[in-house]
This record gives C-alpha cells, sequence and structure tokens, in this order.
C-alpha cells in the first residue's frame, strides 16, 4: 500500500496555523514572524513535509491577492462593500486587486482573463456575465458571487423578500395604494430579484404594483425615470437602488412634487448620503460591510481547502427597512 503523502494541510494542522501561513512560510517567509517560521519549519521536519514533493507541485504557487470585480466604484455601494472586504483581507494578510468594469462586459471579461494568472481568487461583485460563463471560469479559479445567485458558485446575497415586504408593509400603513418599481440596469440578477419580492409583498397587502424600466443605477437614471413617469405618477416609487431614487426625488421635487404628500420615494442599499439629504432617503438597509467581509472569509476558505468544500455555498444576509422623511401619508386632499 503506497505511503500516504504528507500536504501543507497537515503541517498547517501539526503547528497550530492556517494553510495560508505554511504557505507563507516556505514561498515568502519574510511575511510571517520569526517564531511562527520556526514553528512551522520544525513541524514540516517532523512530519518529512518536503516543497518538492508531487503533492506541493499539484497546487501552484500562491499570489496571496485576491481580485475583487465592481460594476461601478463610484457608486458608494460598492465603496462600503470593498472597505468591508478589504478589512477581512488586511487581517489574513492578503492584498485586494480591484477591478472595475464600469457596467461594460467586454470590459469585464477582459480584466478577469487578464487577473486569472496574478491572484488567488475572485469576488464577483456585480458580474452581468452569463451562468455559463461564470461556471467555466470557476473551473480556472476559485469565485465567489455577491448579489447574485449561480448553480454551481458560492454565494452571498441580501435577503430580498423580507426587505420587501417591510418595504410594502410601510407604504400600505401610510395609505398607499399604487406602487411603480424603477428597475435597474439589463441583466441585472439583483434587480429581477428585487421586482419579484415587490411583486409579490404588493400583492400580499393589496397594493397595485407595475415595474417602469431599465434604468442606469444612477442618479441620471433616477431623473430620467421621473421625466417618463412625471405625467402618470402613482402614490409611490420604489427604486432600484438610492442614487436612482435620489434622481428620481430631486426631479419630483424640482416640479412642485410634495414629497411625501404628492409622491413617496424609496431606495435600497442605504448609501451615507441616504442619512443626510433633507429628512433622510427611506430606503432597504443591506449590510456592505458584512457582506464584503463574509465573501473574503469564504473565498479564502475555498483557495485554502478546496476538497472540504465540493458542494457551493450560499447564504443569505438580513436587511431592514428604514423609514425616512420620503415615505409618509398622503395629503388628505389627495
Amino acid at each position: 500500500m503506497a505511503e500516504k503523502r504528507v500536504t501543507i494541510y497537515d503541517v498547517a494542522e501539526l503547528a497550530g496555523v492556517a494553510p495560508s501561513t505554511v504557505s507563507r512560510a516556505f514561498s515568502r517567509p519574510g511575511r510571517v514572524s520569526a517564531a511562527t517560521h520556526a514553528t512551522v519549519m520544525a513541524a514540516a521536519k517532523q512530519l518529512d513535509y518536503r516543497t518538492s514533493s508531487p503533492a506541493v507541485q499539484e497546487r501552484p504557487e500562491r499570489h496571496h491577492r485576491l481580485g475583487i470585480e465592481v460594476p461601478d466604484l463610484t457608486n458608494p455601494y460598492f465603496a462600503e462593500l470593498v472597505s468591508g472586504m478589504q478589512e477581512a483581507a488586511h487581517e489574513q494578510d492578503l492584498l485586494l486587486l480591484l477591478l472595475d468594469t464600469v457596467e461594460d462586459e467586454v470590459r469585464e471579461r477582459s480584466s478577469l482573463e487578464s487577473a486569472i494568472n496574478v491572484v488567488d481568487g475572485i469576488v464577483l461583485s456585480g458580474s452581468r456575465l452569463s451562468d455559463a460563463t461564470l461556471n467555466h471560469l470557476t473551473k480556472r479559479i476559485p469565485l465567489v458571487v455577491l448579489n447574485r445567485r449561480v448553480a454551481g458558485l458560492d454565494s452571498v446575497t441580501p435577503d430580498f423578500e423580507h426587505g420587501m415586504g417591510q418595504a410594502m408593509a410601510h407604504l400600505v400603513e401610510n395609505g398607499i395604494r399604487t406602487v411603480t418599481y424603477v428597475a435597474g440596469p439589463v441583466n441585472s440578477w439583483s434587480d429581477g430579484e428585487r421586482w419579484r419580492a415587490a411583486r409579490v409583498a404588493a400583492r400580499q397587502h393589496g397594493l397595485q404594483i407595475q415595474r417602469h424600466g431599465p434604468f442606469a443605477p444612477t442618479t441620471t437614471g433616477g431623473e430620467q425615470a421621473f421625466e417618463e413617469l412625471r405625467d402618470s405618477l402613482p402614490h409611490s416609487v420604489v427604486c432600484y437602488n438610492d442614487l436612482v431614487a435620489f434622481g428620481f426625488l430631486v426631479s419630483a421635487l424640482r416640479a412642485g412634487i410634495r414629497v411625501p404628500g404628492e409622491l413617496s420615494v424609496m431606495g435600497h442599499d442605504d448609501i451615507h448620503l441616504s442619512r443626510l439629504v433633507g429628512g433622510g432617503l427611506t430606503t432597504v438597509v443591506t449590510p456592505k460591510r458584512a457582506q464584503g467581509r463574509a465573501a473574503i472569509e469564504r473565498l479564502v476558505r475555498r483557495i485554502e481547502n478546496p476538497s472540504a468544500h465540493r458542494t457551493p455555498v450560499e447564504g443569505s444576509l438580513p436587511v431592514r427597512l428604514v423609514p425616512r422623511g420620503t415615505t409618509g401619508p398622503r395629503d388628505a386632499a389627495r
């Protein structure tokens, strides 16, 4: 019977450190303390572990970098998401390589292709690529997907159903009867899920709801949406994100629409600006930093011990509605 090969995980267990620390001790000893390096080397010697063994050659050299794809870094939502990722990466002595794809599918493909050879894994926080493309990519490098579920891939998503349920209940409590969902970009999985959840929750609460869009996930997109709806405004709009909501809100106020007396406006994400403008924007809060941290932690586990995670791990994080000044009772005369 062939003798079992000693792996990096055996050394890590004996030394009481993470597999990534063992990897750094051999490939980049300057990145670990002298005491940790001595502990790892002693464990390797005790187990007769050799870096030139076939078992080690099967595993490519670690770069100690992770790729982070975002569709638009100017959107404050993604800036806060990346901040959470950076905190988690720093704790594990990893560097982040930022890939801003500016909502361009061609640029996204090119950026990911360039990053594959210089990072150990990639977090996709707003990919517009097809499920088939992402499944092909994960055969080449570990992936974690945010704000989207793809069969066969690890993912972290907000609980859209709970958030939209709270949103529709709040509107009903304020006498709202008609709602328009102002949609986000084409091919956005999270936009589809938000619309589906809004539609189900609205019907449960007896609200009339329709969808209008798609629009760019920016303030300009919100302004365009208002211009298209201004002659037949509903009681309330629920926007794809806070930036769209701000564009819609500012346009409505400029047109002399009373908010919330004539029109209630609601966003999604709770970017920092949402708390500062006027009486504040009513919005569905997503745990951006927690989601970023969860993505990095899950990706690192996938990289360091792929055999322990043969099936994809899916998880949803809780969201909640924060009512502010842009929603409320309609004027009695109306």
